[in-house]
Formats: structure tokens, sequence, C-alpha cells
């Protein structure tokens, strides 16, 4: 997807009793100068919590209140945390359609959000329940420090090689909290014959650091391309629809044009499927729909291989969304799980509220393809008892083939 948002003025912090920019000020004023509100309407915070000032609409007016000496910057420090990054407004703003920077005259909100919490962090601003979002940082950050052994022990007795043409990336939250899906990812393409490695040392990727540390993301960033490159990576198969938009949006904005192809795993599966390399013998015979990882659909227009894929499995009674209507939805995480960590209860309902969509279309199970979405959904089943099953798609794929995770 081309990079059609991103300018020079994003590197230019927002500092306390510092005029904005003025480029960005424009910017603003484009949005605020919007009487529709597209931006708002499908927004799952807003639909939750109702508060306009925690919409596109709201940040860029508060931005350009403070260029006009209205207001005060510690004012707006727990606004931009109840922005998901699903990417929902910037597919329905006039001006930034087709999530790019349409007519080039205006931000885009995630990377307006993105910077704001970095600016406000360099500041000491910082929003109502960082502390646990500081928590997953420095967790991640001894993960990166720890040996080898520790970041693929996921893979253990899968006897996959450190190098090849092409290589499976696996982040740190599948590596240690659902490790069940990279399994699953590696079983398949080995029963389908497919020869690939993963990475002795990858390194840290989570949104939580992009969002408070700009500069050690990057350089992690470079090093993640750089040992990919060094193994010998001509394709990049990535796991995680989070890390799959940082390789394809992110990565090229400090590294340049990536030395090698950036696949996600269920486009890589279904290729598979489509030339006969991978074979079921087995029906999963369940009602089921499918929940578009926000990531995915919204931030990188992804979303045909997912149902191509449960449309081939045997046995499978499915009911699902056009991609369209499911920009309303997002399982509550956000893109970067500092939503979740800080806004616990508005990030239930927003889970919710898709849960119970999901029993209305009559589904027992909500297939995911992300590992994210499947730990949300698990948490919000079990708290809310409505009774539908989070399964990972490539779960069900392995299930289908005899594979066993």
């Amino acid at each position: 997807m081309e990079i059609l948002s991103y300018k020079k003025f994003y590197e230019d912090p927002v500092k306390k009793g510092e005029k904005v920019d003025e480029e960005l000020s424009k910017d603003c004023y484009n949005v605020f100068a919007c009487r529709h509100k597209f931006c708002r309407e499908w927004c799952p915070d807003y639909v939750e919590e109702g508060n306009e000032s925690y919409t596109s609409y709201g940040y860029h007016t508060g931005l350009l209140a403070l260029s006009r000496g209205d207001g005060d910057l510690s004012e707006m420090k727990n606004a931009y945390i109840h922005c998901l990054e699903c990417g929902q407004c910037e597919l329905k703003c006039p001006n930034t359609m087709f999530g790019g920077d349409f007519y080039r005259v205006t931000t885009t909100t995630v990377d307006l959000v993105r910077k704001m919490r970095r600016d406000l962090h360099a500041q000491g601003i910082d929003y109502d329940g960082f502390e646990e979002v500081q928590k997953v940082i420095d967790d991640f950050k001894a993960h990166d420090a720890g040996p080898d052994e520790e970041l693929t022990s996921w893979a253990a007795g899968l006897d996959l090689p450190f190098a090849g043409e092409t290589m499976m990336f696996v982040d740190y939250y599948n590596a240690f909290q659902t490790r069940e899906v990279p399994i699953a990812a590696a079983k398949i393409l080995k029963a389908a014959g497919v020869e690939f490695g993963i990475l002795k040392h990858p390194h840290i990727t989570t949104g939580e650091l992009y969002e408070t540390d700009e500069a050690a993301w990057v350089d992690a960033a470079k090093k993640n391309v750089e040992a990919l490159k060094a193994a010998g990576a001509k394709t990049v198969i990535v796991v995680n629809p989070h890390e799959y938009s940082y390789f394809i949006k992110e990565y090229p904005r400090y590294v340049g044009e990536l030395p090698f192809d950036v696949v996600f795993i269920t486009d890589y599966v279904n290729d598979l499927i489509k030339a006969g390399t991978i074979k079921f013998v087995k029906p999963y015979n369940k009602k089921v729909t499918f929940h578009d990882p926000c990531s995915l659909n919204k931030l990188c227009g992804n979303y045909k291989a997912p149902r191509e894929i449960i449309e081939a499995l045997p046995g499978t009674h499915a009911e699902i969304d056009d991609p369209v209507l499911q920009w309303k939805y997002c399982c509550g995480n956000g893109v970067s799980s500092a939503f979740r960590k800080a806004l616990p209860d508005v990030s239930y309902k927003i889970g919710v509220r898709r849960l119970k969509h999901a029993n209305d279309v009559g589904a027992e199970v909500l297939l995911v393809a992300c590992p994210h979405c499947k730990d949300m959904f698990a948490e919000t089943k079990t708290k809310s008892g409505i009774n539908i099953e989070p399964v990972h798609i490539l779960e069900v794929v392995a299930y289908c083939m005899g594979i066993e995770v």
C-alpha cells in the first residue's frame, strides 16, 4: 500500500507552551472545517463513549485550539489514548478516503495519534493508566535482551532453520502469549512442503514502544530488516497483522524499500490451498463468522484471503459480513494494546458489541486472523457469558488438514 500520509511536520514535536507547527495547524483546520463528521459515526470508542473529543474531529479541533492559544496541552493527555488506531475514520473521511491522504491536504488520524502520544510522553504528560502500558514495554524489552533460545522456544521440536529464502517472522506477542498461532502456521507450512526459516533473534516490534520511543523502535526495525536480509530472505511471511501493517507501512518510512517481499500468513496459506498443495482430510462442522482484524482490513485493505480460506474449509457453514460493514467493529484491543491496558472497561464494551453481533448471525465460532483479537475475545467471552468461541483461522486450517496443534 502506498504511503500517502507521512509528512515532515510530524518530526517537529508539539510542546507545552509553544506554538503548534503552522502546517500542522492548516491540516487540523481542514478536518475542523468539515461538517459531515463521517469519522465519528462508526468509531468504536465514540459509539460506546459518545464523546466527540475522542474522535478524529476532536483531536484535530483540540490541536487547532492550541495553535490559537486556547487551552493547554496537559488538558489533552487522556484524549489520545481513546483512539484504537483502527483506521475507520481515515476510510470514512472525504480527505483521507482509501486510508491515505487522498487530496494531500490533511493528516491521517493514526499517524497523528501516534505522534501526539510520543510528544506527550516526552514531556512527562502520560495518560491515566500508562503504568500498565509501561509494564508491557518493559516486558518486551526484557525479551529483546534475553537469550535467543527464549525467543524461539515456541518452535521447539519443529526443526526450523535460522535462514532461508522464505522466512516466517514471529513477534514477541505471538512467541510468548499466543504461541499456538505461530505453531499452527509452522505446522501448516511444513505439511505443505514449504521450506522456510525463522529469525534466531527477532527484535521488538510492539506498537507501545513505537508510541513512546520512536528511536528505539526504529533501531529495532532496522535490525529486523538487516537480520532477514542476512538470512537470505526473499519472501517474509508475517503471522501477526499488527506487525504486517508495520512492515508494509511503517518500516519503509525509516528503512526505505525493503529488500524482500512481505506476505501475510492468510494470503500465503490461501495461495497454497488454491494450488492444491494444502489438502483437507476432515470437515469443520461449525457455524462460523469472521472478524476482520483492524490492522489487516482497515489499515492495509487486506480482506479477501481469510474469506476464501473459510469458503474452502470442508463442512463449514459461514455467515460473514461484507468487509466494509466490519469497519464499525473492533475486538477492543486496538492496534496497539495501550488502549486495552489503559481503558479496560471501554475495551470490554467494544468487544461485547462485536460478540453480540456474532451471536446475532447465529455463529457458534468467531474466526479471527489476529492473536490479539483471539485473546481479547476470549477474555470478553469469559466476562460476558456470551457463548461464542473465538478461534484463530490457522487452527481450523490445521484441524481440517488433520494436524494437531
